[in-house]
């Protein structure tokens, strides 16, 4: 076997793979025996057919399956004299098996990991975020609650105004055409939310029950979709619905019905409210300091990423996303066009999510991280609470595929510890306050007086 390899880029490489006939006649002369064995010709009894005979009715058979065998074999014997270790499947071209067996040969394009190292992380200086809270934040996670517990009546004895959630079917049109996605039926919205364009929200308040609208509305100069930014439309309306919000009182009984009886008082939830609140803004502090750390490591190298990985966590971004739009109650055309108008960050974050995991991984083998069993454990119910499904459905979806599930929670588990311990060995500064300048000064002045 001769392998002749090429380096396309710094995370590609082609080899050339070629074989001469006496590898090529040894497989092919042990498949004719196997098919000879199995043959069923008339006129002889089984395995006792000349061979001959049986090279004229399964050559083409045991052609396509020596074929096979030999791309299989020889890429695997290439990769191992070379020590290449590809990340994903080959791609195979070139494929030459001439009628009379004397060369066989192929080209393999492959992936492979970059090459690179970091000198040192220990000059990373990380800023130091203040994880203290204050009434205001408890105040505002409460009023979440109480919002969150509101009641809706249907109301039709007035217009609609702000606060109202309003059922409504709507067709845009751009110089009297309609536009792509630019309607809907029984589109659910509150009044002043901010989710449709705001020339148009801002109409939506006033309008009456079983009433349909022609509003004029102007698109965003910096709407994301250029054919539609800065242009003037007409928006059809028809209300089939208004509901208004019934907001309960922030008191004991709130507390009784939210915690389903566990808290009898305002203060208890208040109480258990201020734990979550603190909690979350050390989650907070800690996922800045993470990706203000990843930042920094992303900065001191410079390396290829390999396409297969790229389009891997893109398409699981992508998947996550349309399933987060989807479960909203927005319509799939919509979903489609918010996620094309999001492509250029979703593949952004995506080039960031894979150049971090390999940083990571290497980090952790410097730096002798590991994982044990028991943490891959705990991990594992993670994933099950996270999935929403029972261990079993889980199992029976990686059926088959168990150790990529256990490569995949190794994996996140080395990720986590090596970032907590790389948090522990950087060093953090206190956060520099801006000056105070005249103008600012002057703006607040005129604010007041104003």
């Amino acid at each position: 076997m001769n392998v002749v390899v090429t380096d396309i880029s710094t995370v590609k490489k082609q080899l050339v793979i070629s074989l001469d006939s006496e590898q090529i006649d040894k497989k092919l002369n042990k498949a004719y025996e196997g098919a000879r064995k199995k043959a069923k010709i008339k006129g002889f009894r089984p395995g006792k057919a000349p061979l001959n005979v049986v090279k004229r009715l399964y050559q083409e058979q045991v052609r396509m399956e020596v074929m096979e065998e030999l791309v299989q074999d020889s890429y695997s014997a290439a990769l191992a004299e070379q020590k290449i270790s590809p990340i994903a499947q080959p791609a195979i071209d070139k494929l030459d098996f001439p009628e009379d067996n004397s060369t066989f040969s192929f080209e393999a394009t492959v992936e492979v990991l970059p090459e690179f190292s970091i000198d040192t992380y220990d000059d990373i200086e990380l800023q130091k975020h203040s994880s203290e809270i204050d009434v205001a934040d408890v105040d505002a996670e409460l009023e979440k609650l109480r919002q969150s517990m509101a009641q809706f009546k249907t109301i039709d004895e007035r217009s609609s105004k702000e606060g109202d959630t309003l059922v409504i079917d709507f067709v845009g049109r751009l110089d009297g055409d309609e536009f792509e996605g630019g309607s809907a039926k029984d589109f659910s919205i509150e009044v002043g939310s901010g989710r449709f364009i705001p020339d148009l929200e801002r109409q939506l308040a006033g309008l009456e029950l079983d009433q349909s609208y022609d509003l004029e509305a102007v698109f965003p100069e910096d709407y994301n979709k250029a054919e539609l930014a800065g242009k003037s439309t007409v928006f059809t309306v028809t209300v089939k619905s208004i509901r208004e919000k019934d907001v309960p009182e922030l008191d004991d009984e709130l507390a009784l019905q939210i915690s389903n009886g566990e808290m009898e008082t305002l203060v208890q939830l208040r109480e258990k409210m201020t734990e979550y609140v603190t909690s979350s803004k050390a989650s907070e502090v800690k996922n800045k300091n993470v990706e203000e750390l990843l930042s920094c490591l992303r900065a001191k190298v410079d390396f290829e990423l390999p396409e297969s990985l790229l389009n891997e966590e893109k398409e699981r971004a992508l998947d996550t996303t349309r399933s987060r739009f989807l479960s909203q109650g927005l319509e799939p055309e919509m979903v489609d066009q918010l996620i094309a108008a999001n492509s250029e960050k979703v593949a952004e974050d995506a080039a960031n999510t894979v150049k971090n995991t390999l940083i990571l991984e290497q980090l952790a083998e410097v730096e002798k991280v590991e994982s044990t069993p028991e943490e891959i454990s705990a991990r594992f119910q993670r994933f099950i609470q996270g999935s929403g499904e029972n261990p079993q459905e889980v199992f029976e979806r990686f059926k088959g595929r168990e150790g990529e599930l256990t490569g995949m929670l190794q994996r996140e588990v080395l990720m986590e510890k090596t970032i907590e311990h790389l948090l522990a060995k950087v060093s953090y500064k206190e956060l520099e306050s801006a000056p105070e300048t005249e103008s600012s000064e002057a703006a607040e002045s005129d604010a007041v007086a104003e």
